[in-house]
């Protein structure tokens, strides 16, 4: 999806969950600066040194929690570069796997419930994670097209096509409540069937 947190030594990878967690307990507005040095075992000092601001945090956290989703490594790799159905395979598994974490799923309701209040925080969830995530899978479908593997005219609208066949049964229904977590067979198998379904109107 994206490089992964350059500044992201041990004490920032504390305070960047606690930020998160806290946030999910607590809600955007009622979180604060305290409750989050607290929360990671820091001084409210060492945190206002690595991070000015409430909003500065939070953009980091975001975009460290969406680095756990490692679109840009896996479609880079020899093995997805060489066969799209590989490379489409780790890309899928790896998509439904960061989806499988509760914390995924309480972190997307929580974006909702809050995007009336704070649109910056539903606008920055967008464009430091889910955009560079779709952009990194595009690119790749795109360098696929280049090397003749497959065949699309919108690179853009078939990235979002394969992540809908994975999503549709597997996040939606779980941000709603209405579905439990899906186990690693189930998983497999969404994806397997993405998949193949993608490369018999794409190959």
């Amino acid at each position: 999806m994206m490089k992964k947190n350059t500044m992201a030594t041990p004490s920032a990878e504390k305070i960047l969950n606690s930020a998160v967690n806290v946030l999910l307990t607590q809600g955007y507005d009622a979180a604060s600066m305290d409750d989050i040095a607290a929360s990671a075992g820091v001084s409210r000092r060492t945190l206002f040194n690595q991070f000015s601001t409430k909003e500065v945090l939070f953009e980091k956290a975001i975009e460290y929690f969406w680095s756990r989703l490692p679109v840009v490594q896996l479609s880079t790799t020899q093995e997805a570069m060489a066969d799209p159905q590989t490379g489409l395979m780790q890309i899928g598994l790896a998509i439904a796997d960061f989806w499988a974490a509760d914390t995924s799923i309480k972190l997307a309701r929580m974006i909702v419930r809050e995007s009336e209040r704070f649109p910056s925080l539903a606008k920055n969830y967008l464009e430091l994670g889910k955009v560079p995530a779709l952009g990194s899978l595009i690119r790749y479908l795109a360098q696929q097209n280049a090397a003749g593997h497959l065949k699309m005219e919108d690179t853009d609208l078939a990235a979002r096509q394969f992540v809908g066949m994975i999503n549709e049964p597997l996040v939606w229904f779980r941000v709603l409540g209405l579905k439990d977590e899906a186990n690693i067979t189930q998983r497999e198998r969404v994806v397997q069937e993405a998949v193949r379904t993608f490369l018999s109107r794409y190959a």
